[in-house]
């Protein structure tokens, strides 16, 4: 039994696509996690931040009723 060139190339270019869809699914993948530690790491930057409080807060304390 032989096959003949265009089932071949038929073949060739299945696996070709097949291999292609994986790595872009890998790169979609990576980047989907790469964008998450990068929100990540900016909430906990802000949540370990201690800004000064905005002039004229946090100077007095009012305790009048």
């Amino acid at each position: 039994m032989s096959l003949d060139t265009a089932s071949l190339s038929a073949g060739a270019l299945s696996q070709q696509s097949t291999a292609f869809s994986q790595q872009v699914a890998t790169l979609a993948a990576r980047r989907q996690l790469d964008a998450e530690r990068a929100v990540a790491g900016l909430v906990a930057e802000t949540a370990t931040a201690n800004p000064p409080a905005p002039p004229g807060q946090g100077q007095r304390l009012d305790v009048r009723v």
